[in-house]
């Protein structure tokens, strides 16, 4: 009869709203959730690495090709300029080391303190001419204001004598313009001078062939020795 079989179909499980249960097993099967389906789907890809920084060309770089171009149109000799020349190239000497003499002061009052750095070893033809050493900021830019110093003071004799000798005014014009744009453009400068945060030790290395040099990534601190035993 037509009430009979409504009740068998109202005694009957909705197999589509209720698990199914079986029997020796533990498991209830049910539908997917959302959050199954958000598991499912594949993972983002890696964002791709940055790309490394294009080397830097300075002014220094294109400073004596616009000199040499000027000095070929216009001779300074026979204009009267020789002695002009030969004083602006002492007076440029002496107030350029007496800069570098400012920043040494400047980095002989820093506090000996802080994480020290990696600088890594300085090849030349394949030879190690300064091995790898753990340095403080602070001695590490006292090694290079020394030697800054040091560069400045041998290109002014050397310079001096090849112009007292041979009397070539092209060196001397350019030595009055390329050593107080080289000293500007130094990191050491940068760093004391300018007080720019940005600058990172170690510095590049300079291109012995004037080339520009790409910026080096900042060396990660070294734990001290005593704090490795620890």
């Amino acid at each position: 009869s037509r009430s009979g079989s409504t009740l068998v179909a109202a005694a009957r499980p909705n197999r589509n709203k209720c698990p199914i249960q079986v029997e020796g097993e533990d498991e209830v099967a049910t539908t997917p959730t959302a959050e199954d389906e958000d598991d499912d789907e594949p993972a983002p890809a890696a964002a791709a690495p940055e790309a490394p920084p294009m080397p830097q060309m300075k002014m220094s770089q294109i400073l004596p090709l616009v000199v040499m171009m000027g000095l070929n149109k216009f001779d300074l000799d026979q204009m009267g300029y020789r002695h002009h020349a030969e004083i602006l190239f002492c007076v440029v000497q002496v107030i350029c080391l007496g800069v570098i003499f400012t920043m040494y002061q400047k980095i002989n009052d820093m506090s000996d303190t802080g994480a020290k750095i990696h600088v890594p070893e300085v090849k030349s033809m394949g030879q190690v001419v300064t091995p790898a050493i753990d340095q403080t900021p602070k001695e590490y830019d006292m090694s290079k204001i020394k030697e800054q110093a040091k560069q400045a003071l041998m290109s002014a004799v050397i310079l001096g004598g090849v112009y007292y000798k041979w009397q070539y005014l092209m060196p001397v014009v350019l030595q009055v313009l390329m050593t107080p744009m080289q000293l500007y453009e130094s990191p050491l400068f940068q760093l004391h001078i300018m007080k720019k945060t940005d600058v990172k030790r170690p510095f590049p290395t300079p291109n012995p062939f004037g080339l520009p040099a790409a910026p080096e990534a900042p060396a990660a601190p070294v734990a001290d020795k005593e704090e490795k035993q620890k």
